[in-house]
């Protein structure tokens, strides 16, 4: 009976860690924090689990994007959505550049001195 006992707990904690370890992808840190502390675990145990957890997030979405970018660059024409856009739009560009000479400084003063044309 208290081999069952023991068998019970361990699947339980399994079951448990492989729900945090999914979980994780999906939940909130307090939402893992919570559902950690009902293990009754250490708080170093916890930290590191909490710590894997979001690498292992970051690391998800990180692949998730570049995935989805990947696949919708493949199915997409850069250069003809460019013309695209360019056939139905009216592109307008504005530019204004103002030109002004510097002053130049005196080493000794460190005042600026109108450069003098002679």
């Amino acid at each position: 009976m208290a081999g069952d006992d023991i068998q019970s707990k361990a699947a339980e904690l399994v079951k448990r860690a492989l729900t945090v370890g999914v979980g994780a992808v999906f939940l909130t840190e307090e939402s893992l924090r919570s559902m950690v502390s009902e293990l009754k675990l250490p708080k170093e145990l916890i930290a590191g689990l909490l710590e894997s957890a979001n690498k292992t997030k970051n690391d998800f979405f990180q692949k998730l994007s570049s995935d989805i970018i990947e696949r919708v660059s493949n199915r997409l024409d850069p250069q003809a959505l460019v013309a695209e856009f360019l056939q139905k739009n009216e592109v307008e560009f504005t530019v204004k550049v103002n030109v002004k000479p510097r002053k130049k400084q005196t080493k000794e003063s460190g005042e600026d001195e109108e450069k003098e044309s002679t």
